[in-house]
């Protein structure tokens, strides 16, 4: 009896040895796990950049400085041309642009002017030289004349996105000829360019973060001054929140074809402000409030990121499933000893029978 007893007490304590040592290799788990997701979720963030590629509109309209282009290609009324540095690129231009520019076109404005001329450098600081434009600019248009100007390399020395940049840059264009030539605010030009990129931004989400929950982001006025200053921290937060904005009109019920009434209202000689109204029947204070309003809910994740807290915010469901793995083991364990001294139990009083 005794005897019995003692090994059960002994196979007890080596289980819940065994069951410790168990628990603490899933909490050492989770939290590697925790630290290689968080690693990762910073990594990206540090490597695409808080501030991403500038791009731009305007530039000085004529006199553009672009003889280091010496070869070229047409395409129906689309010109490339290109420094000799980038023919392989270039030629893998020239299947897709005219392509890209019909996406654009027949989602922002149906029909428009078809010519442009798209001039392809090697480095960002060749598109500043030969436009003008600040030295954080990779690519920028004279929506004008119908003049691209992108680049290979951005101000940084990486590699540009450039179907990124180009559809950025066709857009003004296009938006500039739908608009015919009516003018509009600085930021729902370049807000609009950045809708119609076709991709999504973590660089500018992130940006826009750090302005939420930091300095504030800047009214419509300050944005309209950001966009023409030559500071690159000020233009990136214009951009983030000017592609923001957009694509929250974009995301009201039928917002694309109240955007394109947007448009067509300006073009008949209404102002910007009028326009908004007319096309989605609050002003544009309201809708900017309501965009305003819910800017930290939609953000919420960036301060757990800036704050040192994703990795714990990771840990805890984790920790969690640990937890309740190591519950399942330890009643599978009890029920297993239970179940050895039931049989003890029951092989003894078949002995005293």
């Amino acid at each position: 009896m005794n005897l019995g007893r003692r090994n059960r007490r002994a196979r007890r304590g080596v289980w819940l040895s065994v069951s410790t040592l168990l628990t603490s290799r899933l909490q050492r788990s989770a939290a590697s796990v925790a630290r290689a997701v968080a690693a990762l979720v910073i990594g990206l963030c540090l490597y695409l950049g808080a501030f991403g590629v500038a791009h731009a509109e305007e530039g000085k309209p004529s006199g553009w400085d672009v003889s280091a282009a010496t070869r070229s290609a047409r395409i129906g009324t689309m010109t490339l041309q290109w420094e000799p540095a980038v023919t392989e690129e270039a030629y893998e231009l020239i299947t897709v642009a005219p392509l890209w520019w019909s996406e654009i076109e027949a989602e922002l404005a149906g029909d428009v002017d078809d010519r442009v001329t798209i001039t392809f450098l090697e480095h960002a600081g060749g598109v500043a030289d030969a436009s003008g434009m600040p030295r954080w600019v990779a690519g920028v248009a004279h929506s004008s004349t119908g003049e691209i100007l992108i680049a290979r390399y951005g101000p940084d020395g990486d590699r540009t996105n450039l179907e990124e940049l180009l559809k950025h840059e066709m857009s003004h264009v296009v938006l500039y000829r739908a608009l015919d030539g009516r003018e509009v605010p600085r930021w729902f030009n370049e807000g609009v360019a950045e809708n119609f990129t076709g991709s999504l931004s973590l660089s500018r989400a992130q940006t826009l973060a750090t302005a939420v929950f930091g300095p504030g982001v800047p009214d419509f006025e300050r944005l309209e001054q950001h966009f023409r200053g030559t500071d690159s921290v000020d233009a990136s937060v214009a951009y983030a929140a000017a592609r923001d904005f957009v694509s929250f009109l974009r995301g009201q019920p039928n917002g694309d074809m109240h955007l394109r009434q947007v448009i067509s209202e300006v073009r008949d000689g209404h102002k910007f402000e009028v326009s908004i109204i007319k096309a989605y029947d609050r002003s544009l204070e309201e809708l900017s409030t309501e965009w305003r309003s819910g800017l930290r809910g939609r953000f919420v994740w960036y301060p757990m990121i800036a704050g040192g807290g994703l990795p714990f915010a990771l840990v805890a469901p984790l920790i969690a499933l640990a937890w309740v793995r190591r519950r399942r083991v330890l009643a599978d364990g009890w029920a297993r000893l239970e179940a050895q001294d039931e049989a003890e139990r029951a092989a003894r009083s078949a002995l005293l029978a």
